[in-house]
């Protein structure tokens, strides 16, 4: 029997552990399955973390592991002190708890041994699942129609979808037929859900992409007709983008409509400052800052996850027109708001203080950096693929440009994902341990030897 089956199980169970979650209503806490889902997510995060302690703070990811470990801690400390109520900041602080749960599993997944794909693999087949289960929960089972169904089919799994299509489409030597599949699902999401801000994730994926190819060619050099072979690549996947996009016209016309509308007639507009969407977050910001001038001492450390806020009263009869019509109903619905607010990086201040902000810019932008840099280790394993090494840095471009935007905290899911991209260099810092511990050869999953811990 393999020693590592017990590990590769729980591996798998994890990254497939939250394929069928969905975006519950507001105001609820979601379904019992959706806590069943969530246990057997812990459960099996738990029983990795058991089997390979030794292993969870190898580096070099195994400093962001303990850096991130630490902001939880603080969090629960900042929680204490500003007497939140532990409901609220447990869930709060399940998107952050399980970014840390996939950082040490991937972390001990890489470092005991397993291939890359044993984390790959489950997590594209659990984010394509979610795709297709958001889509049909949103309207078959919950019976929001089409013309009015919008964030509940967007999938936490996004960013990393298209991260996965550009990294396929512009370092694959082969047609990336997978890579187009998923990657066409969740552009199938972006138009059904009429989210403008894909433009921007699908941009800087892009920009990843040609930035991660820019520098495997000068670590490698490409092969004669490379870029060739891209353009007919790229050829392919416009071709397909556009038959879908004409079927989508045919088959859903009210989509176009919601488009169109939604590009150039928003509603309330000529009686607005702003784009909705923005005067949210003017709202929501002001109040934030409000309510963190209330003690000055909490710029430093925060109000904590779950805290309550509001949004600010003077943006309220324009911000009524939107949503209820009447202001009164709309001042009563943002008076106590629990939820993570709709950006990240004003809600990690408005918790975290700066120490929030802090951690927060560290574990996106160090991660980035590292990601992009750690792929210069390709020097030392010549077969390792061009794509997979440039995966978490093209994935955490989407992501960057995703918190811009929306809040990828509001969902659980989110958390687990993007855990799961930020470790995913370890593996490549692995191969080039073995490389380097048995230049002969390359270590393959059945003769890899691992580390000492």
């Amino acid at each position: 029997m393999n020693p590592r089956l017990p590990l590769l199980i729980c591996v798998w169970t994890y990254c497939l552990s939250w394929a069928f979650d969905y975006r519950a209503a507001e105001g609820t806490g979601g379904s019992p399955i959706q806590y069943v889902f969530f246990g057997i997510t812990l459960v099996s995060a738990a029983v990795v973390i058991l089997l390979g302690f030794r292993r969870l703070f190898i580096l070099p990811m195994g400093w962001l592991t303990l850096g991130w470990g630490a902001y939880m801690v603080s969090s629960l400390v900042v929680a204490l002190v500003n007497r939140v109520e532990f409901v609220w900041y447990f869930r709060n602080s399940i998107p952050p708890l399980l970014l840390l749960t996939s950082l040490c599993v991937t972390q001990i997944a890489a470092s005991s041994g397993l291939h890359w794909k044993h984390v790959l693999w489950p997590m594209l087949i659990a984010s394509v699942i979610n795709v297709f289960w958001r889509i049909f929960y949103a309207l078959f089972m919950a019976g929001i129609p089409l013309e009015k169904v919008r964030v509940e089919l967007l999938s936490p799994c996004l960013p990393f979808l298209m991260g996965y299509l550009f990294a396929g489409l512009a370092l694959s030597r082969r047609v990336p037929w997978l890579a187009i599949f998923a990657g066409s699902m969740g552009a199938l999401s972006y138009v059904l859900s009429i989210t403008r801000s894909a433009v921007f994730i699908l941009g800087a994926a892009g920009l990843g992409a040609v930035l991660a190819l820019w520098q495997a060619g000068r670590l490698r050099g490409l092969p004669s007709g490379f870029f060739n072979m891209k353009l007919r690549h790229a050829a392919v996947v416009a071709g397909l983008l556009s038959v879908i996009m004409l079927l989508t016209a045919v088959a859903f016309p009210v989509v176009i409509e919601r488009w169109t509308e939604r590009l150039f007639y928003t509603a309330g507009g000529e009686q607005s400052s702003a784009d909705p969407s923005a005067l949210t977050r003017f709202a929501e910001t002001k109040a934030f800052i409000q309510l963190l001038n209330q003690e000055p001492i909490t710029w430093v450390y925060g109000r904590g996850l779950g805290f309550p806020y509001y949004w600010d009263e003077s943006y309220a009869p324009e911000l009524a027109q939107y949503t209820y019509g009447n202001e009164d109903e709309f001042r009563g619905y943002t008076a106590d708001i629990r939820f993570p607010g709709h950006s990240i990086w004003t809600y990690a201040i408005f918790t975290g203080g700066a120490i929030g902000g802090l951690a927060y810019l560290g574990i996106f932008f160090v991660s980035t950096i590292g990601a992009f840099r750690s792929a210069r280790l390709l020097r030392f394993v010549p077969d390792f693929p061009l794509e997979t090494a440039y995966l978490p840095f093209i994935c955490l471009m989407a992501f960057l440009s995703q918190s811009l935007t929306f809040n990828p905290f509001i969902e659980r899911g989110g958390g687990l994902v993007l855990g799961i991209v930020i470790g995913f260099p370890q593996f490549l810092h692995m191969a080039v341990w073995q490389a380097k511990k048995n230049p002969a050869r390359l270590a393959t999953p059945s003769a890899r030897s691992v580390p000492p811990a």
